[in-house]
Formats: structure tokens, sequence, C-alpha cells
């Protein structure tokens, strides 16, 4: 699943979730139609949103939030100087 922002023939974007699978798109769900940059950057995120929480965890996030764990983790046990 991606967000792909199309134009339309009215000069307006519609942010759309879409789905590829085989040689097929398929649009999922729309999340809205603008023809302001800032609502389109909005909406867009929106639609990024939507698709975390519709595939529930993402393995790509989990492991960055497990390596910034670990350098908080080192940064601190660097710093000790001192234990009693």
């Amino acid at each position: 699943m991606f967000v792909r922002k199309r134009r339309n023939r009215s000069g307006t974007t519609s942010i759309v979730v879409v789905d590829k699978s085989g040689c097929k798109f398929r649009e999922l769900k729309t999340i809205g139609v603008s023809s302001e940059e800032k609502v389109i950057l909005e909406l867009y995120q929106q639609g990024k949103r939507w698709i975390s929480s519709q595939q529930g965890l993402d393995m790509f996030a989990v492991q960055a939030q497990k390596e910034e764990e670990k350098q908080v983790t080192d940064y601190l046990l660097s710093n000790i100087e001192n234990i009693f």
C-alpha cells in the first residue's frame, strides 16, 4: 500500500491510498481532495497514518526504535564516571 497524489481535470489534487497486487492498482480509500498545497500535505500525512493503522506494526519503525534506544543507552552508560 502507498499514498498517491492524483491530479484531477478541475485542477485539484486527490489523495488516494492505493494497493498494487499483480499488475493492477486498486484504490482502497480516498483521503481527500484539495487545491491548496498545505492541505494536500496534511492529507498525504493522514493517508500515511491510515496505512500504518491498517497494517499494524511496521517492522522498519520497530527496528529504528530499537536502534535509537540502544544509542541512548550506550550514550548514558559511556557518561557514567563513578559508581558507588
